[in-house]
């Protein structure tokens, strides 16, 4: 976009991607067709925003500059297939522009600053998605695809358990700070998210036992357990207990933790 203001906004984490073939790596990686809707979170400058609709998909673009949503009306009004929200993505209701019909694909260069409030948006609204494609900080794109077996241990925590819970994730590559202006201080990584087709019933609940765990990670579990989750405790046999001795939060796997929760057998 050549137009409108040139400078990013820190108060709203802004990066704009400027390299091409960046931008073409993503979009091919959302194997997007005519008939797929798209949305876009933090469109900026419109870098993506021109290659989505290149592939003559629907796209829907949510921006809170108003600065910044001005010049993608002005540049993008002639396209009937490309509509913007000028809003804040944690704050409106995703089901009022994705459908349960035809799901939506979701490609995005997240805005750093509430990438992860958004991912939690996304979990709680994932009925609505088919795949999402976005980059986000490398940092937390290694906890979210992180599958608790190997690996740096640093990186396995909270967020690697839920996403691993409702996401089938992988880490497609990483991008260098220069592939922005202005230029971040740290890398940044494209992921994959499909949604998995299973129920979690009790789901904010399991969510909530997860960080309560992580919260003890230099405890043994199976002391938290008992003076913190005595009902969970209670029904633990004694090959569960067997099992647990000498294990610490950060060393049952995404799987485990759910067998933990419903009561299955956790080996």
């Amino acid at each position: 976009m050549k137009k409108g203001r040139p400078y990013a906004r820190k108060r709203f984490g802004q990066h704009f991607l400027k390299d091409s073939n960046i931008v073409q790596r993503i979009v091919r990686s959302a194997e997007l067709r005519e008939c797929d809707h798209i949305v876009e979170i933090g469109p900026g400058r419109g870098a993506l925003t021109t290659r989505l609709l290149d592939t003559g998909a629907n796209l829907t673009v949510i921006e809170i500059d108003r600065d910044l949503a001005n010049d993608l009306t002005k540049q993008y009004d002639k396209h009937d297939r490309f509509s913007l929200l000028n809003a804040d993505v944690l704050k409106i209701d995703w089901s009022e522009f994705c459908s349960t019909d035809l799901k939506t694909k979701l490609v995005a260069n997240l805005p750093y600053n509430i990438s992860t409030p958004i991912l939690f948006k996304l979990i709680a609204n994932r009925h609505l998605f088919s795949v999402a494609i976005i980059m986000v900080q490398k940092e937390v794109a290694k906890r979210i695809c992180h599958k608790g077996d190997t690996g740096n241990r640093k990186d396995y925590g909270v967020l690697s358990v839920i996403a691993d819970s409702v996401f089938e994730t992988e880490l497609l590559f990483n991008v260098p700070p220069g592939s922005f202006v202005p230029a971040p201080k740290v890398d940044s990584s494209v992921i994959r998210l499909v949604p998995k087709n299973n129920m979690i019933n009790d789901e904010q609940i399991f969510f909530d036992f997860v960080r309560r765990a992580f919260n003890q990670r230099r405890k043994l579990l199976v002391n938290h357990l008992r003076k913190n989750e005595e009902a969970i405790f209670q029904r633990l046999s004694e090959g569960d207990l067997s099992f647990l001795e000498g294990t610490r939060p950060d060393n049952l796997t995404p799987h485990q933790y759910l067998s933990l929760f419903y009561h299955h057998e956790i080996q």
